[in-house]
């Protein structure tokens, strides 16, 4: 907006006032330079970690096992009530004296026995299946920028920080459907301990080689073991 040729007093000194920030937009020199955040942001700690953070320390990732673990046991126990009902509907149709007479394919004793066994087999499948659904609902890991913690309960919870030492020797592995829906095992120098079907492994590896080496965000910190002991 700017006033007429010619034109002054305040009506003139009004609109130049106005037309000054306008006509500086297209000019960001004198603009303060805002600096873009590389690190990325993380979430506030979850209740399983409440009051254990240090006050430099802050959740960047959590893992939780995959749904599909639950899969297995379910299928186990839908094919063996299928297997069950179908053998002990199958029926056979001899001709015996000039006619067709129906016999069940097994009977008697033998008939108790493959129940007995599908029975065993589903009650093997169904505390797979309550073992898996526990360890589901139960089980998290939960990476800061320092550290990395293993909680484990329903009800209760247990937490268990684990060592720079066996971060830094984990591997990760991954089979063809694990790389399909997104799961895989992490497993610890040694053999001592694995993480089996868990969501996001290859993030969750990568947080385990970060709090092993000491990088934090786009910074760097070998850790005190590396420094300390030669």
């Amino acid at each position: 907006m700017q006033p007429p040729p010619g034109e002054s007093g305040p009506l003139a000194e009004r609109a130049a006032r106005i037309a000054t920030p306008i006509d500086d937009m297209h000019n960001t020199k004198g603009f303060p330079q805002v600096a873009i955040r590389t690190q990325p942001l993380v979430s506030s700690a979850p209740a399983e970690l409440a009051g254990m953070l240090l006050p430099t320390e802050a959740v960047t990732f959590a893992s939780s096992p995959h749904p599909l673990v639950l899969v297995r046991p379910v299928v186990e126990v839908v094919a063996i009530f299928v297997l069950l009902l179908t053998v002990l509907a199958w029926e056979t149709h001899p001709v015996v004296r000039g006619h067709h007479v129906t016999v069940p394919l097994l009977t008697g004793y033998a008939r108790l026995a493959v129940a007995a066994v599908a029975g065993l087999l589903a009650l093997r499948a169904l505390g797979s299946l309550v073992a898996r659904a526990w360890r589901f609902f139960g089980y998290r890991v939960v990476s800061t920028n320092r550290r990395v913690f293993v909680v484990t309960g329903v009800f209760g919870r247990k937490v268990t920080p684990l060592g720079n030492t066996g971060l830094a020797g984990a591997t990760m592995s991954q089979g063809v459907l694990g790389r399909i829906f997104g799961y895989g095992t992490i497993a610890f120098s040694g053999g001592t301990a694995t993480m089996q079907d868990m969501r996001d492994p290859v993030q969750l590896y990568r947080e385990f080689e970060a709090v092993a080496n000491g990088v934090d965000g786009d910074t760097w910190t070998p850790a005190v073991r590396q420094t300390l002991i030669p």
